[in-house]
């Protein structure tokens, strides 16, 4: 079954410096070369800029270069968020009470569009456990 893909802010963030793990390069390649669809929402994007500037030391020219390259892959899709899926995240969020806000809306959008979620996070991982999400977790 091929699945889409959904890359959490941990992902992406380990992603643009160079440091993902060997289990992630061939989701990772195949979304850079094209192969395959990937689903991030502008809240992710948004926590990787902070990411890369705050806890990478990266400066905010080099960081926004680094995001926009990724937004401008074909491959990448940014869902609009509706009520439905704010909704759907806040319903998450209550659930799930140690899922941070971002991730609820990661949760709503792979549970509607059937993608696999690539995880740094704990919470996202065991919260997708439960609602029967596909995920591949890494703990970092």
């Amino acid at each position: 079954m091929v699945h889409k893909y959904s890359f959490d802010t941990g992902f992406l963030t380990l992603a643009l410096t160079d440091s993902l793990p060997e289990k992630w390069t061939r989701p990772w390649n195949e979304v850079r070369k094209e192969g395959r669809a990937c689903y991030i929402i502008e809240p992710v994007f948004m926590e990787t800029y902070y990411q890369l500037m705050m806890k990478k030391g990266m400066d905010k020219e080099n960081a926004k270069a680094n995001i926009m390259r990724i937004k401008s892959l074909k491959s990448i899709n940014i869902p609009v968020l509706d009520d439905n899926d704010s909704f759907r995240a806040a319903l998450f969020h209550i659930r799930f009470d140690n899922l941070s806000f971002v991730d609820s809306f990661v949760l709503a959008i792979a549970e509607k569009l059937k993608l696999k979620i690539y995880t740094t996070d704990g919470p996202l991982k065991m919260a997708a456990k439960k609602i029967n999400v596909l995920y591949d977790y890494l703990p970092i």
